[in-house]
C-alpha cells in the first residue's frame, strides 16, 4: 500500500472494546506531535474475549462505516488483540484508508527468550485462533510456551485505570499454573492492549529480570510505512471521545481522556 500523503491534519482513529487502547496512544502521541484522535471504545459490548468472530468483524464493519461519514480517518488502528485476531485481513476490505491492529508478538518473544519458556497471555479468542494455535504447535519442540486466558485479569487493568485499588494476591491466584513450573518464563507476551496498563504488579508477583513484550513497536513501524507525517503543521488540537455505553464509569472515563487531552466527548449510538 502507497503512503497516503496528507496536507490536511492527521486524524487517526483509535478503536478498543475498553481502555486498553490507551496504551497504544500514549505511545503514538509521545512521538508524533500535530495529530488528531478519535477514540471509540465499545464499553456496550465489553470485553470482546468471549464474543464470536463474526459478531467482532460485523461490529467493526459497522462502526467503521459510521465514523468515517462523520470524519476524514487517515488511519484507523484496531487497538485490541482479540479484534485484530479474527477480524483484521477481513476488515481491510471494505474501508479504502489504511487500518493496521495490534497482534500477539510470538517471534519477538522466540527472539528474546533465554530459557525456551514463553508466557502468553490473551483473551481465549485470540489463544483459541487457528494460526495462533498453529504457530505454537510448530515451536513446542523447542519452545515451551505456556498460555493463559484471563477475563479477570482485563478487567484488574481496566479497573485499576479508572482508580479502583488492585489487590495483589488477586492477580497471583492467575497464574497459579506458572508457579508450578519448574522453569519460570523469562519472557511473557502481553497479548492484550490492557496488560501493560498492570506491567508493575507483574513486576513485583514474578520473578526479576522478565522481558515483557507488546505490540507498541510494530504500531510505530507500520504508522511510518502507511502515513506521511507532517510535523510543520499547526497543532489544533480536536481529540475526540466516543463511548456506546453510559453508566457509573463514564464521568470517570472522561476525566482520564480530560487529562490525556481530550476535548469532545460524545455517545456513539450504534
Amino acid at each position: 500500500m502507497k503512503k497516503k500523503i496528507l496536507t490536511l491534519q492527521t486524524t487517526i482513529f483509535i478503536f478498543d472494546s475498553g481502555l486498553g487502547g490507551i496504551t497504544i496512544f500514549n505511545y503514538i502521541k509521545n512521538i508524533f506531535l500535530n495529530i488528531n484522535f478519535i477514540y471509540l471504545l465499545d464499553n456496550k459490548y465489553f470485553p470482546y474475549g468471549n464474543k464470536s468472530k463474526n459478531f467482532i468483524l460485523q461490529r467493526l464493519i459497522k462502526i467503521l462505516q459510521k465514523i468515517s461519514l462523520f470524519h476524514n480517518i487517515s488511519l484507523a488502528i484496531i487497538a485490541c488483540n482479540t479484534a485484530s485476531i479474527t477480524s483484521l485481513p477481513e476488515l481491510k476490505k471494505y474501508f479504502n484508508f489504511p487500518i493496521i491492529g495490534v497482534t500477539p508478538v510470538i517471534n519477538l518473544a522466540i527472539a528474546k527468550t533465554k530459557n525456551q519458556v514463553i508466557g502468553f497471555l490473551a483473551t481465549n479468542t485470540t489463544l483459541q485462533n487457528y494460526k495462533i494455535r498453529n504457530k505454537i504447535y510448530l515451536l513446542k519442540k523447542k519452545y515451551m510456551i505456556k498460555m493463559i486466558s484471563s477475563p479477570k485479569l482485563v478487567f484488574l487493568a481496566e479497573r485499576k485505570l479508572l482508580g479502583d485499588k488492585i489487590i495483589l494476591s488477586e492477580i497471583k491466584k492467575i497464574f497459579f499454573s506458572w508457579y508450578k513450573l519448574k522453569i519460570f518464563p523469562d519472557t511473557i507476551i502481553l497479548g492484550c492492549t490492557h496488560f501493560p496498563l498492570i506491567k508493575d504488579e507483574l513486576k513485583i508477583i514474578f520473578p526479576k529480570n522478565i522481558y515483557f513484550l507488546d505490540s507498541k513497536k510494530y504500531i510505530i513501524d507500520k504508522f511510518k510505512k502507511l502515513i506521511q507525517y507532517n510535523k510543520n503543521l499547526l497543532n489544533i488540537k480536536k481529540n475526540i471521545l466516543y463511548y456506546t455505553k453510559k453508566n457509573k464509569d463514564t464521568n470517570r472515563i472522561k476525566n482520564i481522556f480530560k487529562n490525556m487531552n481530550f476535548h469532545i466527548f460524545k455517545k456513539f449510538k450504534i
